[in-house]
């Protein structure tokens, strides 16, 4: 593990001996890690699926798409609520009612496989339910973390989410295979079930601090510094403007138009333009996330070697735009070109979304702002993604291939790569402005 694991920094957790804190921090590193696994496992499931639910239902993938869109409406919605709620309450308790309530959505899901309204219905429910994992982990980990476990800890836990995804198209790839994909909800539903009761045995010892104190977020003082500072005071509003927030969001929605886009349709793309079998399909996509680990470790080096979450981002939507050109260019004229750019791609999105989603918010501890703008971020991901995962199809179907998606691919990353560049007019002297550590203290543990 890179940015190894060092004692913890001063509040609650500082009392400890080194060797104890190293351990409590690699243990709640790994839990939040098996926890956004579980999550992840539980929200791709269906994603993973809806190939095989529409070749078994007859299910027009227009319609399969509805329950999709849905939940991460839901998601994307629920990121407003969760990311303030985190900064306030008790993240502990919000990701054990994640755990359960998503486990209920997957074990009702395919019974309702079927009924269109109920499937939306259902699946917005776990939408909302994942909601309630990303900016409660951020706040977690940060306020019992400092700076360079934080950011070890923001990239094993991506990384956890990326095995996820693996595991989840092998399993739905399998119980196709050998069985049902009925059965790969039952056995996601199980696993967070299991995670529930790991969680609620562990994480108060593992992350005594929960950073829930009303009315004031909390802030850890500086390597070498003092006594603890409350967070600066300036309205959320004007930080946005200051920081350059706002061309942000549309970076983010272009990254979720293609990240969650592709990870959806992948199957359907390379089943249409390859001509492989629907198992055979599913489990190809098991690639993209081998390269999104990849994708996010190179993403860590490069943002050590320039400095800056922004320009990273930058450097990997070029990276994304030559990939979209080339598939483009060769519409279907070989798996063995076309899979891995599309991989490529896929992974380019996921090493923004390490950098802009996963590692930016912590320049904002300083202001007490780590759950607010990280689910802020995040949901603007999932407006993009509600748009792709609707529209991706309609747009193929309508215009009888997908070589103009991939067109309209190259059109979006051309767009974020214009707000980057407006956005680093105003990031590069607010991040001068910020200190380099992540000031983040532990609040009371609650009750």
């Amino acid at each position: 593990m890179s940015d190894a694991l060092q004692p913890p920094g001063r509040g609650r957790a500082g009392s400890e001996n080194p060797a104890k804190a190293a351990r409590r921090a690699l243990g709640l590193v790994a839990l939040c890690s098996a926890a956004y696994f579980t999550s992840y496992l539980t929200r791709k499931g269906y994603d993973a699926s809806i190939l095989a639910i529409c070749d078994d239902t007859g299910l027009a993938r227009t319609s399969a798409g509805l329950s999709s869109m849905a939940a991460v409406a839901l998601y994307g919605f629920g990121q407003f609520v969760t990311g303030p709620l985190a900064d306030r309450f008790d993240p502990r308790r919000i990701i054990l009612v994640a755990l359960l309530l998503t486990a209920g959505c997957n074990l009702a899901m395919p019974a309702a496989v079927g009924c269109v309204p109920a499937m939306v219905a259902l699946w917005a429910a776990n939408g909302f339910a994942q909601a309630m994992f990303w900016p409660p982990l951020v706040k977690l980990v940060a306020v019992n973390l400092p700076t360079d476990r934080y950011r070890s800890a923001i990239f094993w836990i991506s990384v956890a989410c990326n095995v996820a995804i693996v595991t989840v198209f092998v399993l739905v790839s399998g119980c196709n295979r050998f069985a049902s994909w009925r059965l790969s909800f039952a056995a996601v539903a199980v696993a967070a079930l299991a995670m529930a009761a790991v969680w609620a045995g562990t994480v108060r010892r593992l992350a005594p601090e929960s950073g829930a104190r009303p009315g004031r977020a909390a802030a850890r003082p500086e390597a070498g510094g003092g006594e603890e500072a409350p967070p600066e005071r300036i309205p959320f509003g004007r930080l946005l403007l200051l920081s350059g927030l706002l061309p942000v969001m549309g970076v983010i929605v272009c990254q979720g138009v293609l990240r969650d886009g592709i990870e959806v349709w992948a199957s359907s793309i390379v089943k249409d333009q390859y001509g492989l079998g629907t198992s055979g399909s599913i489990l190809s996509v098991a690639l993209l996330p081998v390269f999104a680990v990849a994708s996010m470790a190179a993403a860590r080096a490069l943002r050590r070697r320039i400095g800056d979450e922004e320009k990273t981002a930058l450097a990997l939507f070029g990276t994304g735009l030559a990939c979209a050109a080339l598939l483009f260019a060769t519409d279907g004229a070989k798996l063995a070109v076309g899979l891995p750019t599309l991989a490529v791609l896929s992974a380019s999105m996921h090493g923004v979304n390490l950098m802009l989603i996963g590692e930016l918010p912590g320049q904002f501890a300083r202001y007490g702002r780590v759950g607010t703008v990280s689910g802020l971020l995040n949901a603007f991901t999932y407006v993009g993604a509600a748009i792709s995962i609707y529209g991706f199809p309609a747009l193929h179907a309508r215009l009888g291939g997908w070589r103009p998606v991939f067109g309209l691919w190259m059109a979006v990353l051309a767009l974020g790569i214009a707000l980057l560049l407006l956005a680093l007019r105003r990031w590069v002297p607010f991040r001068r402005a910020v200190p380099s550590e992540i000031s983040l203290a532990p609040g009371p543990v609650s009750p």
